[in-house]
């Protein structure tokens, strides 16, 4: 069953409208005509299955409700991810699979060793982020589609995020004996959202792991190991949404 995110705008009590990506994408690519079904999520919560109506002349695409149910596949627990800038491919793929695993925000931000000095983000990118997110979010059967917020510098990154979330956890790689790892860091949590902090490659300085401590941030290992940036940005929440019974 192909499935896609529309804006609420385009819902009304007779049915649902398509926007003009998604008609090109039912009519030119899937190939879908009357009759066929799909589902269509409103970002709301709100699942509905509903039945084609194609006007091959004017190549437009409209739906009519046969059934609405609330999507039951959203993690209980919110999980942001606040990651450090890099290059394209690893941005999109933290994007891609964070999406598929639960995250539920990704705020990247640039701090003294990422790659990218700039916080600046052009609309087109933007929207290649977003498309990359929503497509993620249809594939692996989200209910919403996670939020992506404009990149910023690591010490607002902090002040914003922390004060948000139940819990701030930042993995760090040093080796420091008192540092807990995942499971102790989680033991008798009752909150309901999560922000998780991952360095760039060059890791988090000390000077920024103390403003993290300040912030409110519990400094926790992945592991002996030391993973990539981009596989320390998945594993982690990856392994909280796990172990909170979320996976």
């Amino acid at each position: 069953m192909n499935r896609f995110f529309l804006d609420p705008q385009l819902f009304s009590d007779e049915g649902v409208k398509f926007s003009e990506d998604i008609e090109h994408q039912i009519l030119s690519v899937l190939r879908l005509r009357s009759g066929d079904e799909v589902e269509v999520l409103d970002n709301q919560g709100h699942l509905y299955r509903v039945v084609l109506d194609v006007d091959m002349d004017k190549k437009t695409v409209l739906g009519q409700f046969l059934s609405k149910e609330t999507a039951m596949t959203e993690p209980a627990i919110q999980i942001t991810l606040c990651f450090g800038l890099s290059n394209r491919d690893k941005v999109e793929w933290i994007l891609q699979k964070g999406t598929e695993i639960g995250v539920t925000e990704f705020s990247p931000f640039i701090s003294s060793r990422t790659l990218v000095q700039s916080t600046d983000l052009s609309e087109k990118k933007k929207v290649r982020w977003e498309k990359i997110i929503r497509e993620a979010a249809e594939q692996s059967h989200r209910g919403r589609l996670p939020k992506l917020n404009r990149p910023q510098r690591f010490e607002s990154c902090l002040s914003t995020t922390c004060n948000e979330h139940s819990l701030s956890l930042i993995a760090w790689e040093d080796d420091d004996a008192d540092q807990m790892n995942i499971a102790q860091s989680l033991h008798g949590f009752e909150g309901s959202s999560i922000a998780l902090f991952v360095g760039p490659e060059g890791g988090f300085s000390d000077e920024e792991i103390n403003l993290a401590k300040e912030a409110g941030c519990r400094v926790i290992t992945l592991g002996a190991r030391i993973l990539r940036m981009e596989t320390a940005a998945i594993v982690f929440p990856a392994v909280v949404l796990h172990d909170l019974g979320e996976l």
